[in-house]
């Protein structure tokens, strides 16, 4: 493969962006997490923004409602005004979020969010707008309102493409089930998942990941927490694990052994923060040609965020080496017959 590889990509009709996008974070919002400083990840916000100039393509920008109650938003709309020439394409996410009303997704609560979620970012369309819960009230009472509202107001240009949250790796088979039922009635144009070298794309059934399940219905594939919520870029085991309930019970063990389990990567690659993120990110980019990453902006994390991260490409060896390494690391981090939480359940 040749640089080439790094042309734009096509999520949805009229939406093609980077491979490589941004996101305000995912675990860094758990209730749990200790919370970020805002000035830390306006900083990022404004260095990933100016990264890569203006001639290789649009950017996605990632955030959701539920980060803090809009206050992700906030942060990134404040950036966005800072420079009203941006070429960013925007997503963002509903269903968490309750309000006053009964349900997220209640009445003409789709809508009234988006709204609020456009007043935040101070912009007037939304490139992508993902349903974030599977929860749609007693019997699915407010799905066909909510595809409906979607629908129109994809039709009205307040959004471009409508997004469906898809399971992780090791989601149960219920939570499969559901997301394959829901993909029918839904029709997205797009899927939004967490997957990485350590907790790699969902089998859906009969050997088909979900990047494959993409291609073949002709939908656009987002992936976010690539580096696996810092770890494969040199970052703390700690906050990963925090992600991950479950996963250990002597965290500083598990740490070390990730640690030691993910040596060989340096060794072959070089161990700098850098030299590990481009493996883990090209180690799904040349695997699903379709996706296209979002990276966090962990406080932690100084590292480029355009194509000069990604470098060259990695051969079929390399690639082959890469994956042997996660599924060795995957294998000491969880035993078969683990679940980790359903979609559900991770933020």
């Amino acid at each position: 493969m040749t640089l080439s590889d790094l042309a734009p990509r096509r999520l949805a009709p009229d939406l093609t962006v980077r491979p490589l996008g941004i996101s305000s974070g995912t675990s860094r919002w758990a209730p749990s997490a200790s919370q970020p400083q805002d000035a830390r990840l306006l900083d990022g916000l404004r260095r990933a923004l100016n990264a890569g100039g203006d001639d290789d393509g649009v950017q996605l920008l990632d955030t959701a409602d539920s980060h803090r109650c809009g206050h992700a938003e906030r942060l990134v709309g404040k950036v966005l005004k800072e420079h009203p020439g941006h070429r960013a394409q925007v997503a963002s996410k509903v269903g968490r979020v309750q309000g006053s009303a009964p349900h997220p997704y209640a009445g003409p609560r789709v809508r009234h969010q988006l709204e609020q979620t456009l007043e935040n970012l101070y912009l007037d369309q939304l490139a992508l707008y993902t349903l974030e819960s599977y929860d749609f009230g007693f019997g699915d009472r407010y799905l066909d309102p909510v595809v409906e509202q979607l629908r129109a107001l994809r039709d009205l240009g307040q959004i471009r493409a409508i997004g469906l949250r898809s399971p992780g790796s090791r989601s149960s088979e219920r939570s499969i089930r559901r997301f394959l039922d829901l993909f029918d009635r839904i029709r997205p144009d797009v899927l939004w998942t967490q997957a990485s070298g350590l907790l790699p794309l969902v089998d859906l059934g009969g050997g088909e990941d979900l990047g494959a399940f993409a291609v073949r219905h002709g939908v656009g594939l987002v992936i976010a927490s690539p580096l696996a919520h810092g770890v494969l870029a040199g970052g703390r085991v700690e906050r990963a694990l925090a992600a991950w309930p479950g996963t250990a019970v002597d965290r500083g063990a598990v740490a070390s052994a990730v640690a030691h389990g993910l040596a060989p990567l340096g060794g072959r690659f070089g161990s700098s923060p850098q030299d590990l993120a481009r493996v883990a990110l090209r180690s799904i980019l040349q695997r699903v040609h379709s996706a296209v990453l979002v990276l966090g902006l962990g406080d932690e994390q100084q590292h480029r965020h355009d194509h000069g991260l990604l470098g060259r490409p990695l051969s079929e060896q390399e690639l082959a080496f890469a994956e042997a390494v996660f599924a060795r690391v995957r294998s000491g981090l969880f035993k078969p017959e683990e679940r980790a939480p359903s979609v559900e359940a991770i933020v």
